[in-house]
């Protein structure tokens, strides 16, 4: 794995300033609602009407409140109010061995420790922690009596680790087609022998080739064998998305050739594209929820991505479903401690979040006294106040506390989200 994963991987951020905005604080107050514990905050859930998605952001990959509280809101989404699904910003096929597990589907994981031992992608921390492991068990636990097709599902939305995708949907095409299967491997071989994405983008430089009729020629066989005998519908679904994720991870890479958001947008338009599948899978009514960066839920339309041509699965959401059909809820956090590391694949470390700069969301937020609580951006007089551009802090997998400024991005927060929740003071994931 080389650097042109990172150039996308990470929020995309941007350097600005705004004026001060010191009458904001008082009306934020008046309007915060603080809870202490997991069933205050539940309640925010039932702000939620008929939505179809309700999209959960972190202001970081390696905070653990930012997990522990997407997992009370989701237990309550499923147990009260019926949605079907979790999609988080981990790699599919990862997750659809843990969905077996969860979904107590034959040859799947026996424990929930094999189930989180599919994990193996950096960063690990990410998805392999105790905070994900103590969710995956419920889930396996709520399914337990339910029938099949009431079970709640576990999948991962992102393009990368598309190598073990690619093999996957070949072990699938091979166990019903051999021959068709030989002829799946040959197309892959395109792009398989490429030990790294940046050799593969390399040669599309040198030689103005690419794989990407290949990989659409490996989903026309997919989809050749639907109503084959031995072809079950997840097994289907499972292989036909896995070779739109290698399609998708292919326009990806290749989109880091061009000087602007192509790349990111690519990766942005998949994650949208698999949540939209798995409601289909789902069938009429289906709800689902997903676990992703502030910067992917969040409407890229109020920030300074949108500006820069930028989308992602807030913006396509609301675009697809209806804004009334969706709801985002954002996160946010003053100080603390995170995972992260100083460079691409390097080593997990403790870091110090700075409190945060004075003309940001977060010590606006912070000036409210609250520790902790939501805001719903559901009044007038509130979403007017706060129509303006101010920095909003992004951190990613890679950081550098140092260099502070650098993780804020200029956002209208009640455009970019539906509800927020902040918490003062946060602490860092419990990894496996």
């Amino acid at each position: 794995m080389n650097r042109v994963r990172y150039l996308f991987f990470i929020p995309l951020l941007f350097i600005v300033s705004v004026c001060s905005a010191q009458d904001l604080p008082e009306l934020l107050q008046r309007y915060a609602t603080p809870f202490e514990n997991m069933d205050e905050l539940t309640t925010l859930t039932n702000h939620i009407g008929e939505e179809r998605l309700v999209l959960m952001g972190e202001a970081s990959h390696g905070t653990s409140e930012f997990y522990t509280k997407r997992a009370a809101l989701s237990m309550n989404l499923i147990e009260e109010h019926g949605f079907n699904f979790i999609a988080v910003e981990a790699d599919w096929s990862s997750t659809s061995r843990i969905n077996k597990f969860v979904k107590h589907k034959p040859g799947g994981p026996a424990t929930i420790d094999e189930a989180m031992e599919s994990i193996t992608r950096w960063p690990l921390w990410m998805w392999k922690n105790e905070e994900v492991k103590e969710l995956v068990q419920w889930m396996y636990e709520h399914n337990e009596g339910l029938a099949a097709e009431e079970r709640v599902g576990f999948y991962g939305i992102d393009v990368y680790d598309n190598f073990t995708v690619m093999d996957d949907v070949l072990e699938w095409i091979s166990g019903i087609d051999p021959d068709l299967g030989r002829s799946a491997s040959n197309a892959y071989s395109c792009m398989t022998r490429f030990s790294e994405p940046g050799d593969y983008v390399r040669m599309i430089q040198q030689s103005g080739q690419d794989c990407a009729s290949d990989m659409q020629e490996v989903l026309e066989m997919v989809r050749t064998l639907e109503e084959h005998p031995d072809a079950d519908r997840w097994g289907f679904f499972r292989a036909e998305h896995g070779a739109k994720v290698a399609i998708n991870a292919e326009r990806h890479y290749r989109g880091n050739l061009q000087r602007d958001a192509t790349s990111w947008n690519e990766r942005a338009s998949h994650f949208y594209l698999t949540a939209e599948r798995l409601l289909e899978y789902y069938g009429d009514n289906s709800r689902g929820i997903v676990w992703a960066h502030n910067t992917h839920i969040g409407d890229a339309r109020a920030t300074e991505m949108g500006r820069q041509g930028a989308h992602n699965i807030g913006q396509l959401s609301r675009e697809a479903l209806g804004r009334e059909n969706v709801f985002a809820i954002g996160f946010g956090t003053y100080t603390g401690r995170v995972l992260a590391a100083f460079n691409w694949e390097g080593n997990m470390e403790s870091m110090e979040v700075p409190e945060a700069m004075p003309d940001s969301w977060e010590a606006m937020l912070e000036a409210t006294g609250y520790e902790t609580f939501y805001l719903l951006f559901d009044e007038r007089e509130l979403t007017g106040a706060l129509d303006r551009w101010i920095p909003h802090r992004a951190i990613g997998v890679t950081y550098n506390p140092r260099n502070e400024r650098g993780n804020y991005v200029q956002t209208i927060l009640p455009e970019r989200y539906d509800a927020f929740i902040f918490i003062r003071n946060t602490g860092v994931l419990s990894p496996l």
